[in-house]
């Protein structure tokens, strides 16, 4: 069950919802506030669940009942499930959140639950357009913001939620449980930060992008540290070879948003001095301390880009501005 889960790895924000629910007190607008892979949405789900089950154990929801199953898999009628991960989430989808609302429930419990993933990337029209909606909550209405960056938040949609902080999960956990599954060292360190279910170790291992995206990285500071000029001709004619007529946009964004977050691992390895049992990675490191690595400026342009890619519309504009800033400084001044 989820909820032991929960209890057991984010004990803080597990009692104040069993308090609430305890006390018939639950808040009609939570804001999960906290490091991706913290269980957040996991835990908006088992929230929904109980603000609709109707076989609830110990105050909790049961999770197997059909309307539990209905609610995880984000089928349940009145449910409406927003998600801004991978683009923005527009003032068109907080009216058709506004006109499903405004309706009577369909379901026999009776109440209606919305989540929002990532909230922190609602434009500005449709956080305002949702913040005169979450004034005045109906009493069978509720809803769940989910974020990882509360700062780019309306701070008024702050002010109206009871916001719930989840600390950050060990990654030393997931990098066991990979190795334990027999991934090689160097794919349970790159993916230990990205993945925290279990279940989804072997599958991101697997995927293609993630592949391909290790390669690329490994490839291109090889580059890096010896003819920087090169790399940047690797990843634009060879790995991220990318144009408006891309077959596969979808993939193309996933490859190189794993890229990026190997390039955030690449420099909190070489900062903490940490050691791989794999010669590629070893390699790169030790090209880095020869090469006086501009770890600074590397790391400026690589968080701007995470932070780009949301909202990117041209991704090749987006890696070409990214490698520009690259070539800015290699060597630590």
């Amino acid at each position: 069950m989820f909820k032991d889960i929960l209890k057991d790895q984010q004990p803080v924000v597990y009692q104040t919802l069993s308090n609430a629910l305890r006390n018939k007190k639950l808040s009609h607008c939570y804001l999960f506030s906290g490091p991706a892979g913290s269980l957040m949405l996991e835990t908006a789900n088992l929230l929904a669940q109980t603000i609709i089950c109707t076989h609830k154990k110990e105050d909790w929801a049961c999770e197997e009942c059909i309307e539990c199953i209905q609610v995880a898999n984000h089928e349940y009628v009145d449910l409406l499930y927003i998600d801004g991960s991978n683009e923005t989430i527009k003032i068109e989808s907080i009216n058709s959140l506004q006109d499903q609302f405004s309706q009577t429930a369909l379901a026999q419990a009776g109440q209606k639950v919305f989540i929002i993933n990532n909230c922190e990337n609602m434009t500005a029209k449709a956080s305002n357009s949702l913040l005169k909606f979450i004034e005045e909550p109906s009493s069978t209405t509720y809803g769940i913001f989910i974020t990882t960056q509360i700062t780019r938040v309306l701070p008024t949609i702050v002010s109206r939620c009871q916001t719930l902080n989840f600390k950050p999960l060990s990654n030393e956990t997931f990098y066991q449980k990979a190795l334990e599954k027999g991934i090689d060292e160097l794919d349970a360190h790159l993916l230990s930060p990205l993945v925290h279910k279990e279940e989804e170790i072997e599958i991101v291992k697997e995927l293609d992008s993630y592949q391909v995206a290790v390669q690329y990285f490994v490839e291109f500071m090889n580059y890096y540290f010896t003819d920087l000029k090169s790399g940047m001709l690797y990843l634009q004619n060879n790995g991220f070879k990318i144009n408006a007529k891309s077959k596969n946009p979808k993939k193309d964004r996933e490859v190189f948003s794993f890229f990026l977050q190997i390039a955030t691992t690449f420099v909190n390895d070489y900062h903490k001095h940490i050691k791989i049992n794999d010669d590629s990675w070893t390699n790169l490191l030790t090209l880095a301390q020869e090469n006086k690595f501009n770890s600074r400026n590397f790391l400026e342009t690589i968080s701007e880009t995470k932070d780009a890619l949301i909202r990117a519309t041209n991704l090749s504009l987006l890696i070409d501005q990214m490698l520009f800033k690259l070539s800015g400084g290699i060597h630590d001044r």
